[in-house]
């Protein structure tokens, strides 16, 4: 980031008229685009305009302007103009064939490194180091002996320069890409490795190869006109303009401009290159608005003192803070919140209500196409608008903590779980003998092993839970005064879920912590979806919908009774998904012969989710149409049993029966027919639907694919039949997934493996991500399939309201084993492993309504 402002922020009201950063951007990529267009076809068709060839003598060398050569003579006494114009085509044709032959060669073995792996992948990222650790010109020089001096010996020369870093840029985006569910779903129907690469990873790496092909062409175009300056390339009396600087350097006092006028070129074609790929491609910068006059805002504040007053205690202070995306709508509207140090604010409302845009507001932040149209924000007395970046990361660093929603994107891929954790420690000044004993606390806080073994582990070797509380365990390392979590309970089991929140809450020195911490613990905003475990810690609640705060009080009365409607929904869809706490009925008991048969299945190493658990003895069985929901702690075995069943792992031994059928345990060894029956619908809805598809070809796609006699008409019939199954409008067929809510996407998802009319259904944590609202809907959803198309669901989930709602059976799994397994009713009525009841036990009960609790206060109600 940088102090730039990016746009004039004033409040609405006071410049209807103000300037966008879209506006401004495109104005700066027109401007850069024109002088570079223009550069490049006066290269191209600069021979053309030549009034003499580049080798036809007029007068003497270094001759005067005048006459035939309006800008003089070089030193052979050709004329200088012809010769410029004459020598840019080489330069930029050359260019541009290195770079495609470079890009063609680096994108092939960056993706074929990341797609094999192992032995592959270290044979191309060892033969990648060693030219990238040899100097350019020393690359260059070696070349062009090898293949000789000319067009074709420099050509060669500059692919190699830029053929290593080509490689990582793309290997590295590919391994991003390939991170997604949407890259393993399309495996797991069966797709080819090609149809993988050009239809599902190639789109999304195209942004990121375009940015960094312009780049790579201005180095591209140095390169080429150093190889020209040392004599390598275009040889006399052929025109070029690296060959001209270096005939003409002897006579700079002569002619100036034989050498000046070559060099503007370059100069000129490498600016507006850059300047280009910089306004194409932006880096986001904190926006520093103008300050709206305090009082203008709408909005709510949970002080009742006057919002315009200093917060006495305040870590975080917010007043009026209005945020839109670049079309003027607005994402945030006036919000004003004050949080006290050793206070805990949860912040709850529908999905994309704005409550992490909020977050990150809050701490100088912003998503991409969000501007900060007016407000403050304050942390530790510090206003976090408009400060410089490295002062910005100071007072974060040493202030705030933050762990973002998705497990996925919260851990860096390439670092080991104790460097992570020891990375957030080194940034705010812990030296380096303080961190293994504060990085192994932090870890046992969170209920992680602390051995060597885990703190040596990378990312894609964690399961969601554990890659969640590794971060957690990073921002609460060097207690902060002000900790924002969202959503740190999505991908955690109850009984952990309860463990950390009481963590949290004896961190902050709330009640029943025997020893505050010294000065007060750190104040916490946390956002959540679960209103029973905000009850359990929260001092406060927000409500935010729309982008407002709608409501703002003591979490007893907000949860009680909410004066809001977007506050009844919420409880009211919490409280209908409240598991029984006794014993009730068993619907959806064993109707038929199994459908679905594992025997003995065991895994001797954790998968690419890395679970760290292996999976023994594990027998299951489930009939047409019915359900068996798996539950259990955190790392148990559950995500690596789904992934087994569906074939992305293959290393267990044991038998599977679908339908009669005995599965090959891997996708290769599968039929079309075997794939079909068994679709899996990932966990995450932001990471499951590949983001530059439309919903039309991501449902298209697998039917197609299972039901080839369809032709396009009835395709996109079938398209609108499946959306409608799934509670969806036809008009979706063209959205993408980014103008999806969370639980839309989560439909799409269900759409799309329904589309291959499976027998079985297999269901990782689908309502984890979800508000309660939503989430009740999916549920009620996948009830309806169950019922109506006999469909039979694997599911597998932290909450145990799922189960208690879809019925059927219910098996508990901890350490890779059943610990327990049997009717709903029975297992959650009446547990009888300690597992179980440590489940059952976790589940936060929501405060008994008062009938006598005083109304809402009135300055709860919108003004």
């Amino acid at each position: 980031m940088t102090t730039e402002d990016r746009a004039t922020a004033l409040a609405p009201e006071q410049s209807p008229a103000r300037v966008r950063p879209t506006a401004r951007r495109g104005r700066r990529r027109a401007g850069a685009a024109g002088v570079l267009a223009a550069t490049v076809l006066l290269a191209l068709f600069g021979p053309l305009l030549a009034a003499h060839g580049p080798g036809e003598v007029l007068d003497m060398p270094y001759g005067p302007a005048g006459g035939a050569a309006p800008l003089g003579t070089d030193h052979l006494g050709a004329d200088v103009l012809s010769r410029f114009l004459a020598g840019g085509r080489s330069l930029v044709l050359l260019a541009l064939a290195a770079l495609c032959v470079a890009y063609a060669a680096g994108a092939a073995a960056g993706m074929l490194a990341a797609l094999r792996g192992g032995r592959t992948d270290t044979v191309l990222l060892r033969a990648a180091d060693v030219l990238l650790s040899m100097p350019a010109f020393l690359l260059l020089s070696v070349t062009v002996v090898a293949v000789g001096r000319g067009p074709t010996g420099v050509g060669a020369a500059t692919a190699v320069v830029l053929l290593p870093e080509i490689v990582r840029v793309v290997r590295a985006a590919t391994l991003q890409v390939l991170q997604h569910d949407y890259v393993e779903t399309a495996l797991a129907r069966g797709e080819r490795t090609g149809y993988v690469v050009l239809r599902e990873v190639m789109p999304n790496l195209a942004p990121v190869l375009a940015a960094d092909a312009g780049v790579r062409f201005v180095g591209a175009v140095f390169v080429v006109a150093t190889a020209g300056f040392l004599g390598y390339g275009t040889q006399p009396p052929s025109a070029d303009w690296g060959l001209m600087i270096l005939e003409n350097r002897d006579g700079l006092s002569l002619q100036p401009l034989a050498v000046a006028l070559p060099a503007a070129g370059i100069l000129v074609l490498l600016l507006s290159a850059n300047l280009l790929v910089d306004a194409a491609f932006p880096v986001r910068r904190g926006p520093r608005p103008h300050r709206r006059p305090r009082g203008t805002a709408a909005g709510y504040t949970t002080s009742v003192s006057d919002p315009t007053a200093p917060a006495t205690g305040a870590v975080l202070r917010l007043r009026g803070l209005t945020v839109e995306a670049e079309d003027g709508q607005r994402v945030l509207d006036g919000v004003d919140l004050d949080l006290a140090r050793g206070r805990i604010l949860a912040l709850v409302g529908p999905s994309g209500s704005g409550k992490t845009t909020l977050a990150l507001a809050a701490l100088g932040e912003l998503h991409p196409g969000l501007v900060l149209a007016s407000g403050e924000a304050r942390l530790a007395g510090h206003s976090v608008v408009g400060l410089p970046e490295r002062a910005l990361r100071r007072l974060r660093g040493r202030h705030s903590g933050y762990v973002p929603q998705d497990p996925r994107s919260s851990l860096a891929p390439t670092l080991r779980v104790g460097a992570h954790v020891g990375e957030f420690l080194r940034a705010r000044g812990v030296s380096r003998a303080q961190r293994p004993e504060l990085i192994r606390a932090a870890l046992r806080m969170l209920r992680l092993p602390a051995d060597r073994e885990f703190l040596r582990r990378l990312p894609h070797q964690l399961s969601g839970g554990q890659r969640q509380r590794v971060a957690l365990a990073a921002a609460l390392a060097h207690c902060p005064d002000l900790l924002v979590l969202d959503e740190p309970t999505s991908a955690l089991d109850p009984a952990t879920a309860v463990a950390l929140l009481a963590d949290i809450d004896r961190l902050r020195g709330g009640r029943g912590d025997p020893q505050p911490p010294a000065g007060g613990g750190p104040a916490i905003l946390l956002i959540a979806h679960d209103l029973a475990q905000v009850a359990s810690v929260a001092d406060e609640v927000a409500v935010l919908d729309g982008g407002q705060l709608v409501e703002c009080g003591p979490a007893a009365e907000v949860l009680a009774r909410p004066s809001s409607a977007a506050g009844r929904r919420l409880v009211g869809a919490a409280r209908a998904t409240e598991p029984p706490r006794q014993s009730v009925g068993t619907r959806g008991g064993p109707a038929g012969p199994p459908v679905l048969v594992v025997r003995g299945l065991a895994s001797r190493r954790g998968d690419r989710c890395g679970d760290g658990h292996l999976l023994g003895g594990i027998d299951l069985a489930l009939e047409t149409g019915g359900c068996l929901s798996i539950v259990g702690p955190s790392g148990g075995g559950k995500t690596t049993l789904l992934r087994c069943l569906s074939g992305l792992h293959s290393d267990w031994t044991g038998r599977l029966e679908l339908a009669g059928d005995v599965l090959p345990h891997g996708l290769p060894g599968r039929s079309v027919e075997q794939l079909r029956r068994i679709q899996l619908v990932p966990q995450d809805p932001y990471s499951s639907l590949n983001p530059r598809h439309t919903v039309g070809r991501i449902i298209g796609r697998p039917l197609s694919r299972h039901r080839p006699g369809l032709d396009e008409g009835a395709l996109r019939e079938e398209t609108h039949r499946l959306l409608e199954r799934v509670g969806l409008a036809a008009g979706h067929e063209r959205r993408r997934p980014a103008q999806l809510s969370g639980g839309q996407r989560q439909r799409v998802a269900l759409a799309r493996a329904l589309a291959a009319e499976p027998v079985v259904l297999l269901c990782d944590e689908v309502t984890s991500a979800l508000d309660a609202p939503t989430a009740a809907t999916v549920v009620a959803l996948l009830a309806e399939l169950r019922r109506e198309l006999g469909v039979a669901l694997v599911v597998v989930t932290h909450d145990l309201s799922v189960p208690a709602r879809l019925g059927g059976r219910i098996a508990v799994l901890a350490d890779g084993r059943i610990r327990e397994s049997g009717p709903v009713g029975q297992v959650l009525g009446t547990p009888t492993d300690p597992v179980t009841r440590g489940l059952v036990a976790a589940v936060p009960a929501w405060p008994a309504l008062d009938p006598v609790q005083p109304a809402p206060d009135p300055r709860r109600v919108p003004s």
